[in-house]
């Protein structure tokens, strides 16, 4: 059985990483019909925001995976909270990123 602070740990970092899973498919869609009329071609870390932003609802699972299966017991709620975490601090970030690449090479294109 865990305890109230592994069981938090765990809280937040599913947390954490359904924010990372959700912003590409929250944010990127804004951005799609601004991409189609550019009419250049996108960056690769680009396209992989635009087209495959389903594949970040994979962190969430990776976090219960952690929490399910991590081999020392006593540590799977701090390790599913620290993918959690890790994933929130990278994704979030570069989803940013990722948008405005286009927006700046097009910027320093003109």
């Amino acid at each position: 059985m865990s305890t109230t602070p592994q069981k938090l740990a765990f809280s937040v970092g599913l947390l954490c990483a359904v924010i990372a899973g959700a912003m590409p498919m929250l944010y990127t869609p804004q951005f799609r019909r601004v991409f189609e009329s550019f009419g250049a071609d996108l960056p690769a870390l680009t396209k992989l925001f635009v087209h495959y932003n389903q594949v970040f609802w994979l962190l969430p699972v990776l976090v219960m995976a952690a929490w399910l299966f991590w081999p020392t017991p006593h540590r799977r709620a701090w390790i599913a909270c620290l993918i959690g975490i890790i994933s929130m601090v990278l994704v979030v970030p570069a989803t940013v990123a990722a948008m405005y690449l286009p927006v700046f090479a097009s910027g320093a294109a003109s």
